[in-house]
């Protein structure tokens, strides 16, 4: 399984980010709203679930679930996905734009205020920089986009190949990203936390993308690229926990089985969202 996460982070994502960045319209300014937009879906979600918690009067190790829940987004086999599937391949390099924060967010904010719930003190060496300067896979991300932005300014056009290839690419990519997920499910955790993990849906599919995109549209993001920008975060804000908000639980002893079943109730529920996100992206073209 790890395999498959290694190929798709090291081979696949390079590839598909460069191609994305290498051909889009960079040239807008306000485009550094995307990765602001980005931390603050991730604090509203995990706000959110935190005043949730708080007001249900739920135990530290459950509130520490809840918020890591609140706060983690699949974005990368999901977010990106269903952006090239409703909008097209273009809109891949504003998605990898709102994600451009992502990783640091989760490492030095909500990593350390989901210690705070737990338990046990984190076991590692270093500082929480250290260890996203030191990740192969985020540093490699994080490449790809430089290189796809020098491409962009330079007279070199991208290969109509490549462009033509990258939708499938994403495809694939998705798709091996998805198979391991299959092997983290422990469904009886359902049964048990229903109750609980039923109102993370009106907070990560209602009131998060809600905020967001009226937001974006107040400060005129409705008006770039044909309203792109607009439309990838309204995909991006509505997407369920990443099977990543699994890990904090695990190290530091928060309710494990609640914060699968918030996963598996968010997302299994994207089967009632798709439709819904589909028929609002139309709409908004």
């Amino acid at each position: 399984m790890n395999a498959l996460i290694r190929v798709v982070l090291l081979v696949l994502n390079p590839i598909i980010l460069i191609s994305a960045f290498w051909s889009a319209d960079l040239t807008n300014v306000r485009l550094i709203y995307l990765p602001v937009f980005g931390i603050v879906t991730i604090f509203l979600g995990a706000g959110l679930a935190l005043l949730y918690s708080k007001w249900r009067q739920l135990p530290k190790d459950q509130i520490g679930s809840m918020f890591v829940s609140g706060a983690f987004l699949n974005l990368g086999s999901f977010g990106v996905l269903f952006c090239v599937l409703f909008i097209g391949e273009k809109a891949v390099a504003y998605a990898a734009m709102f994600r451009l924060l992502e990783e640091f967010t989760y490492y030095t904010i909500i990593y350390p205020i989901a210690k705070s719930y737990g338990s046990i003190e984190e076991n590692t060496s270093g500082s929480r920089v250290m260890r996203i300067v030191k990740d192969p896979f985020i540093m490699i991300t994080f490449c790809s986009i430089v290189i796809g932005a020098a491409l962009n300014l330079s007279p070199i056009d991208r290969f109509e190949w490549l462009g033509a290839s990258n939708s499938a690419l994403v495809a694939l990519a998705s798709i091996l990203l998805l198979v391991p997920i299959g092997f983290s499910m422990r469904i009886a955790s359902v049964k048990k936390y229903w109750n609980l993990s039923m109102w993370l849906i009106p907070i990560k599919f209602l009131a998060v993308p809600l905020v967001i995109t009226g937001s974006a549209y107040l400060i005129g993001l409705g008006n770039l690229y044909d309203g792109i920008l607009l439309q990838v975060l309204l995909i991006m804000s509505a997407m369920p926990p990443a099977v990543a908000s699994l890990v904090p639980p695990r190290l530091y002893k928060l309710d494990m089985e609640l914060a699968n079943s918030n996963w598996i109730v968010a997302t299994s529920s994207l089967i009632f969202v798709l439709p819904i996100l589909f028929m609002l992206v139309n709409w908004m073209k």
